[in-house]
């Protein structure tokens, strides 16, 4: 990386730049220790210092040109004469190549912004930056005392906001309560339900820290691959094929699986989108949707303004009547781990409020699941062993199919379909409505049928193996890895006392208290 870098204001979400030549770190002599020091720690020498620099931001000389570049002083002084180069890009924010260091006092926020993504309080600064280290492996972080937890750097709207608000209020939305969508509780959720949340809640701590900062270019553009982790994972009874295992089923090209299974077919569904990485203001009709579970579904960025809600619900109830679908639901799944559900029917619209899928304390929802989340797993689940919306009387009706082995009683049906293998376990799941609802009651993991979690573990889980025929139990720890920015689920089949071993060394990933 190169020693030079960027110092500017925020306000009104423009930015005021100027480019540092030279020491830009933000030790010792470098720019970053002498910009921290302008900011008066006195309270009431802030307050007068903050008006101040609106006032010169109102007042600057500003620059257009994309080739101009304002340098700032090397002492400073003098530095607000100069003017600043004027953009509302924020991807400049951030460290590249050429530029190891950027600062930003972002007036409207309040906060002293390093490198794009550590953002200090203007109003409770450190006394120095030394001893600190601005990178993701930070072996001395910043006291949390000194940071500001969420700042909104999204972009502003590239869309004619006006327009889109008179579009959606012609739908004449009725906003329905998260209470009122019909989904069950966490007690009244089947093992596959419960799996799904679980290996979700899994796949987001370990995975959705980066998002918080999806505003960035270099992350945004990864945002689909991270919905469609998410979408997957939260679909109950959707098999975990084994690296491989569907190249042999002659299954159709947008079969859905959940995680990465070295085979594109898995992702037919999803592979044509493309607006969230090209950040572009509308969706095409065509390609960045997808019909999942009877369910309408789309990704975007976020949805930190209301008018990001209208503009996508609006959007989705113009697919849905484009599709020749009178009665319909949709799932638009953003990036900041939030949702808002829609549904059509005929000519009346209605939609939740945004809704939060965030793990919590298991001590605050059972099995650590919101109502955000509770619903989606509800929306996503096999059809027919759902009830319908509250509002719908009639329930959606799969195709039944007579044959002989639906006069077997549940029970011995259920020892059958846990025994055998993933070819005959999806034959198994078209023959007919009741052995359907039995396939779908467990999970299968590759050659695996999950039971449930263990207690005390947030990935191991009691199962049985289909390669044995003695009906033990097994346990298994279900890992995730990324393999092309895609999840990749693998089982690992755990020893006998090995589990005892882990609990004695108290290596307990999760507490269900």
């Amino acid at each position: 990386m190169g020693t030079g870098g960027y110092f500017g204001y925020r306000y009104k979400r423009k930015y005021y730049r100027q480019y540092l030549s030279g020491f830009a770190c933000p030790y010792l002599l470098g720019h970053g220790q002498r910009l921290v020091g302008i900011v008066p720690r006195d309270s009431s020498a802030f307050k007068d210092w903050v008006a101040d620099r609106i006032m010169m931001l109102e007042n600057a000389k500003t620059i257009g040109d994309i080739h101009d570049e304002v340098v700032h002083p090397d002492d400073g002084i003098g530095a607000d004469d100069l003017g600043f180069k004027v953009t509302y890009d924020l991807a400049w924010t951030f460290p590249s190549s050429e530029l190891s260091w950027t600062y930003v006092i972002d007036l409207d926020h309040l906060v002293f912004t390093i490198n794009g993504t550590t953002h200090l309080r203007l109003d409770h600064m450190p006394p120095n930056l030394d001893g600190y280290i601005f990178s993701e492996y930070d072996e001395r972080p910043v006291s949390e005392d000194y940071l500001c937890p969420r700042v909104n750097l999204w972009p502003a709207p590239n869309f004619d906001i006006e327009e889109r608000q008179q579009k959606y209020e012609a739908l004449q939305p009725i906003i329905v309560p998260v209470t009122e969508w019909g989904a069950p509780t966490w007690d009244e959720l089947s093992a596959s339900q419960r799996f799904s949340i679980e290996i979700t809640h899994y796949l987001l701590r370990t995975t959705s820290y980066r998002f918080a900062s999806a505003y960035a270019p270099s992350i945004r553009r990864d945002i689909g691959e991270f919905c469609w982790n998410v979408l997957c994972a939260s679909v109950p009874a959707l098999p975990i094929f084994q690296e491989g295992g569907m190249k042999n089923m002659n299954l159709p090209y947008r079969t859905l699986s959940c995680g990465w299974t070295n085979n594109w077919h898995s992702l037919g569904a999803y592979v044509k989108m493309h607006s969230i990485e090209n950040q572009e203001a509308f969706k095409l009709l065509d390609t960045d949707y997808c019909w999942i579970r009877d369910c309408l579904v789309t990704f975007c960025a976020h949805f930190n303004d209301p008018i990001y809600v209208a503009h996508e619900v609006e959007q989705m109830v113009e697919k849905m009547r484009h599709d020749g679908h009178p009665e319909s639901v949709g799932i638009i799944l953003s990036s900041q781990q939030e949702l808002v559900v829609v549904a059509v029917d005929g000519h009346k619209t209605r939609h939740s409020p945004v809704l939060d899928i965030r793990t919590t304390p298991r001590s605050e929802n059972p099995g650590g699941a919101t109502d955000g989340r509770l619903l989606l797993t509800y929306l996503l689940s096999p059809p027919l062993t759902v009830s319908p919306l509250p509002w719908r009387t009639q329930p959606r009706m799969l195709p039944c199919f007579p044959h002989s082995i639906i006069k077997l009683p549940p029970e011995v049906l259920q020892i059958i379909i846990r025994f055998v293998d993933m070819g005959t376990y999806l034959t198994l799941c078209r023959v007919s409505r009741s052995v359907h609802s039995i396939c779908v009651a467990n999970p299968r993991v590759g050659p695996y049928t999950i039971l449930h979690r263990i207690p005390g573990f947030e990935t191991i889980f009691a199962a049985q193996s289909t390669d044995d025929g003695d009906g033990a139990l097994k346990m298994i720890d279900l890992q995730c890895s990324s393999l092309r920015h895609y999840a990749a689920w693998e089982p690992r089949k755990i020893a006998p006392g090995e589990l005892d071993d882990l609990r004695r060394r108290k290596i307990i990933p999760c507490t269900d208290m």
